[in-house]
């Protein structure tokens, strides 16, 4: 028997063909590691507080810091999740160095906003001409004076909250908060947090919402040198994390404890404290919140031989926190190199967190801070963080770093796919604040 095909029948099977084609083109190239540019500065794409990656109506907007010939740029991309296919890099603007790249962020209505530039400067901001289109950009606009890293995030009735740090010449320097509603100017508000001592200090503050986009987390490594006159460079350095229920308004602890603004070490809970006199120095990585509200915050513990990293969260009733060690779930060959948090962790759309973080292979003394065995390792769960597979997301070649992973967080208004994306710098950091590099800047989802 002979099978007789209608020719309805048969564009229909044509039409279905070529969409499975481009479904299946999509997902691949979506899957697969994508150059975004072979100009990237030393920290294209640091730093892990400023989100650099939004999701929004089958669209993925991503951000760095490249440097051309000319100096210090702001670029973008866009992924189109229909095709594929990636659109060209659009330059935003200029940054003052290395520490000047951009946060991304989105509203309801689709609208970007992008804050970027500013190491101890005003910041710069802009938002999209056109909504989920980081093609064309508005005004400039500046706020603010000597700050830097910013956190931008979008509240649910379209105000625009973000933190930086404010640095002083002769006073303890803060993080500060400021806000934008909507058609509004940049307004500062209360500072959260406070070093006790003049000079330098780091804040690495990553924000995140609970699931009713009311109630925000802020986690922080506050590090803060005592006494620091350019020779003392003994640090104290705490990680802690702090909630707002009312979109940044007022803050307290976890147990709901006021806090008086701005908060200092000696105000604030810890998860953990270290200190460099005792050969101890915490990093942090991203934050996030799971789907029934609980903080996940990262971290980890460096000394000079050795560093192991810590996925923490609150204990039952906000008696202490629980810390995973995750070097253990390292692939076997790995288990003895050292793990640092410069990455962090999201929920997938399936509810369970997956965590990137830099591995490396260094010995007794060495500096760390891009080290050329960093390599980058996915941490995989499914049973809501209690246990993790690991897999390796780069080789390491032992002569060219692969590290500064940024994963696209929860920051409103924005949609995490199913396979959140993350992306990262491969290639040194450079001798100082103004060098111009030619590292490769790459993008890839965790699957």
């Amino acid at each position: 028997m002979h099978a007789t095909f209608r020719p309805g029948l048969t564009r229909l099977l044509s039409v279905v063909a070529l969409m499975t084609s481009l479904t299946a083109t999509a997902e691949t190239t979506a899957a697969a590691p994508f150059l975004l540019s072979a100009e990237g500065s030393g920290r294209a794409t640091a730093y892990l507080e400023s989100g650099k990656i939004i999701t929004y109506q089958g669209k993925t907007h991503v951000a760095w810091l490249d440097t051309p010939a000319e100096g210090f740029r702001i670029r973008v991309r866009t992924l189109d999740h229909a095709t594929g296919q990636w659109s060209p890099a659009y330059t935003i603007g200029e940054a003052a160095d290395n520490h000047g790249g951009p946060a991304l962020a989105v509203d309801a209505e689709g609208y970007l906003h992008v804050v970027y530039y500013s190491h101890h400067h005003p910041f710069r901001y802009h938002r999209s001409l056109r909504p989920n289109d980081a093609s064309a950009w508005g005004p400039m606009e500046e706020f603010g004076i000597h700050l830097t890293y910013p956190t931008l995030l979008c509240a649910s009735d379209g105000t625009l909250i973000l933190t930086a740090r404010r640095s002083y010449d002769d006073k303890p320097w803060e993080l500060e908060t400021w806000t934008k509603a909507p058609g509004a100017s940049w307004t500062q508000q209360v500072p959260v947090l406070r070093s006790r001592y003049p000079g330098y200090v780091q804040f690495a503050a990553s924000m995140a919402w609970a699931p009713d986009h009311q109630r925000l987390f802020l986690s922080f490594r506050i590090y803060e040198m005592p006494g620091y006159d350019n020779k003392n460079t003994d640090a104290i350095t705490r990680v802690g994390c702090i909630t707002s229920p009312d979109a940044g308004r007022t803050w307290t602890k976890l147990d709901g404890t006021p806090l008086a603004l701005p908060a200092t070490i000696d105000t604030l809970d810890a998860i953990v404290t270290c200190d460099s006199r005792e050969g101890r120095i915490a990093d942090t990585g991203s934050m996030t919140v799971s789907p029934d509200g609980t903080p996940f915050v990262t971290y980890s513990i460096r000394t000079q031989e050795a560093s192991a990293a810590y996925l923490a969260s609150p204990l039952p009733g906000g008696k202490g926190w629980r810390h995973l060690e995750l070097n253990r779930f390292l692939p076997a060959d790995m288990r003895n190199q050292a793990m640092i948090m410069q990455g962090g962790v999201v929920f997938n759309r399936a509810g369970q967190p997956i965590v990137v973080c830099t591995v490396l292979d260094f010995a007794f003394g060495e500096e760390s801070w891009g080290h050329p065995s960093s390599t980058l390792v996915q941490f995989n769960s499914a049973d809501g963080g209690r246990t993790f597979n690991a897999k390796r997301l780069t080789e390491p070649d032992r002569q060219t770093p692969r590290w500064l992973p940024n994963l696209e967080k929860p920051g409103g208004c924005n949609e995490i796919p199913a396979h959140p994306g993350m992306i990262y710098t491969e290639g040194g950091a450079g001798a100082g604040l103004g060098d111009i590099l030619r590292n490769r800047v790459w993008w890839r989802t965790l699957e």
